[in-house]
């Protein structure tokens, strides 16, 4: 658990805070050969109202992928975690671990409605492909190609095992949009 909390901080998912209004507990879930540290938010949950957004049909999912010669399986790991926190409420997700007292600067797991928030972020963000080219299931993705000819119609637009670069027009990289350059020299 020290190593989650050290890499958390230092890509600036948690903070340290000081007089929490609320405190969960962490507990290790096991999901064999590794350990997965999560918060129990039971009091949280009961506090929040439930978001009614609603998961996509896996079984339309599935069928969707019917007659697609070409699929590529994606995972967005940690992907609530692309989803910042209302500074507001932050704090409310505050945890204690023997490293001190946290609190999430991004959606965490376990919250009420990280799945619905998620869900609503990935339909509206690729709402033009949904359907199309493309299946998704809260952090799991799809893209699908009837033709394997097209399934990278332009590979030069693709870019793999990097640690940052453009995306929808913004630069970005695990420290968050930063600047483009681009953007800049139009200014200018």
């Amino acid at each position: 658990m020290k190593k989650e909390v050290a890499m958390l901080l230092s890509i600036k998912h948690i903070k340290e805070v000081k007089y929490p209004s609320r405190l969960a507990n962490v507990v290790l879930a096991q999901k064999p050969p590794t350990f997965r540290m999560c918060v129990d938010y039971t009091d949280l949950k009961k506090a929040c109202p439930m978001d009614p957004f609603p998961q996509p049909n896996i079984d339309q999912l599935v069928d969707g992928t019917t007659g697609c010669e070409i699929m590529s399986f994606l995972d967005a790991f940690r992907g609530y975690h692309q989803i910042f926190m209302h500074k507001d409420d932050a704090e409310k997700t505050a945890f204690i671990t023997l490293e001190g007292i946290f609190c999430y600067l991004v959606m965490a797991f376990n919250l009420k409605n990280s799945g619905a928030t998620y869900t609503r972020m990935v339909a509206r963000v690729f709402q033009a492909v949904l359907g199309r080219t493309m299946e998704a299931y809260v952090d799991g993705t799809i893209v699908k190609s009837k033709q394997s000819s097209s399934h990278v119609d332009d590979p030069k637009k693709c870019t793999f095992g990097v640690q940052g670069g453009k995306f929808l027009g913004y630069m970005v990289s695990r420290r968050g949009i930063e600047a483009n350059p681009e953007k800049i020299q139009a200014i200018i």
